[in-house]
């Protein structure tokens, strides 16, 4: 029997029940019109060949991990090792968060061939979760300093710069679940895909992670699935002309959402977390979002009436920056995090002028004063320095010093009476379509303020076992270890900042 055949009699096999109405089937109601529409089949793959196909793709992977723990030529670079502890950790978040999204679409969309699609996805997504989990397990296992490795679970939940991420997963998870299948699947795992899991592999292969390496190849595998679905997604609902400006709308929100959290991350783990360089974060996001996608996949929209995002000038200019204004937010802010930092050599500043032209008169000044700041006996901490930390964007949780600290685009909204901080043009955009979305979430100053940072950390639990050590430190080797004593003896206390200028007034929802 053909393939064709034997497909079309499977899915024969499946019915309409009749002890619940369609209405009650679908526990999450969307906005988007599903009534009728004809998808195309992505896959055409049978539960028995994808089962097979990743228990071929486990062990693969599997003998290479255990390869790489008996024949290891000698251990990763530091800076790499160190600053996956911070990057590791937000991950499995991220994969938890498209499982929960493909078992939302299973029951969202009617059609039986997308559901078959969301379905493996969500399987997939549990791997994936799995996978990274025991990346984090080997490391800790292995590096010289497992601490921050033992608590990365918990640290992705508490942690002010993973934020930026629970943001963007948590927003992922509550809004119309077909407009977030379109926010995962078309930029997360198809604009963004490239250039993670090549370039991360890349990266990590270069800096000697070889388990890291074989993890995100075995990821990548899957992740072409993943683009299917949502290209099976997007050619399902334009058969429907009333959900072109629903889609329109979705793909506004979700260019600036996947940009501003996930194109983020991207940038500063390929120019801060990497000693062995190959390309910059900017010519990488050039080639494979902005050229590869934006100028290739997204074209193919434009005939459907589906317009480029309204903020991609924006998008594109910001690369000049926006990994080295995150570097300085990390670093700057180095004791709320659990990972020992590497600051910049000479011949990193060299590097970063060369691929950044300005980089050294906008960033040299903070970089020079982080040395500074290094030895605890000194008793000078950085963010103290600085003046503090900054405000947080209400929506994507970024700090406000972003496309760079002295030409920021930081704003207060006022709205039903409360002042509310947004980040920049595309944050206030999503802000007004929908504000009330964006107002619980509570933020380091709603939890820390008043209090002093020694007290901070020792509550976030960043802490090594002998209960005063911070498990962070402002270098990898240190003369002298960071201890909650020398922080104290800093005494520097939470501040809230006052809020950056004021914008108009929003009294209700405006459209976008």
């Amino acid at each position: 029997m053909q393939l064709n055949q034997a497909y079309d009699r499977v899915k024969a096999i499946d019915w309409e029940p009749t002890y619940i109405s369609q209405a009650d089937r679908q526990v999450e109601a969307t906005r988007f019109h599903l009534e009728g529409l004809r998808p195309v089949d992505p896959f055409k793959t049978f539960v028995r060949e994808y089962v097979e196909a990743e228990h071929e793709k486990e062990n693969r992977h599997y003998a290479i991990v255990e390869a790489s723990s008996r024949l290891s030529g000698g251990p990763p670079e530091a800076r790499w090792m160190e600053a996956m502890k911070f990057g590791l950790s937000n991950l499995i978040g991220v994969e938890y968060m498209a499982a929960r999204q493909m078992g939302r679409m299973a029951r969202s969309v009617a059609p039986m061939e997308l559901r078959q699609g969301y379905m493996m996805q969500m399987l997939d997504e549990m791997r994936h979760s799995n996978l990274e989990m025991n990346v984090i397990r080997q490391h800790m296992r292995t590096w010289r300093d497992p601490a921050g490795y033992d608590i990365a679970g918990k640290a992705a939940g508490n942690n002010v710069g993973a934020g930026i991420f629970r943001a963007m997963a948590e927003d992922l998870m509550t809004a119309d679940p077909v407009e977030t299948s379109l926010g995962l699947q078309v930029f997360i795992e198809t604009a963004y895909s490239n250039v993670f899991f090549v370039g991360l592999s890349a990266a990590a292969a270069a800096q000697g992670d070889n388990v890291l390496t074989s993890t995100m190849l075995t990821i990548q595998s899957d992740e072409a699935r993943h683009m299917a679905n949502g290209w099976a997604t997007l050619t399902t609902l334009i058969q429907d002309d009333r959900n072109i400006p629903l889609i329109q709308d979705a793909l506004e929100k979700w260019s600036w959402r996947s940009h501003v959290s996930f194109g983020l991350g991207n940038m500063l783990f390929a120019d801060y977390f990497v000693k062995n360089r190959t390309e910059s974060a900017k010519e990488q996001s050039m080639r494979w979002v902005f050229d590869e996608f934006y100028g290739g996949f997204y074209q193919k929209l434009e005939k459907y009436g589906i317009q480029q995002p309204r903020h991609l000038e924006t998008m594109m200019s910001d690369l000049d920056w926006t990994s080295h204004s995150a570097a300085t937010y990390l670093f700057g802010a180095w004791p709320v995090f659990f990972h020992r930092m590497d600051p910049l050599t000479d011949r990193d500043i060299e590097w970063f002028e060369k691929k950044y032209p300005g980089f050294d008169t906008h960033f040299g000044p903070f970089w020079r004063a982080y040395g500074q700041c290094k030895d605890p006996r000194d008793r000078r901490l950085v963010l103290k320095e600085l003046g503090g930390l900054p405000n947080f964007c209400e929506v994507c949780q970024r700090p406000t010093i972003f496309p760079r600290p002295d030409i920021a685009t930081g704003r207060t909204i006022l709205y039903a009476g409360n002042e509310h901080v947004l980040c920049s043009d595309g944050c206030e955009a999503i802000f007004r379509a929908d504000a009330g979305h964006y107002r619980g979430f509570r933020s380091f100053y709603d939890l820390y303020e008043g209090q002093d940072i020694a007290d901070v950390v020792r509550d976030l639990g960043y802490v090594r076992p002998d209960g005063k050590t911070l498990i962070a430190q402002p270098e990898l080797e240190p003369a002298q270890m960071w201890t909650l004593d020398d922080l104290r003896a800093c005494d520097f206390e939470i501040v809230r900042p006052p809020k950056p200028p004021r914008g108009a007034t929003l009294t209700e929802p405006l459209p976008c």
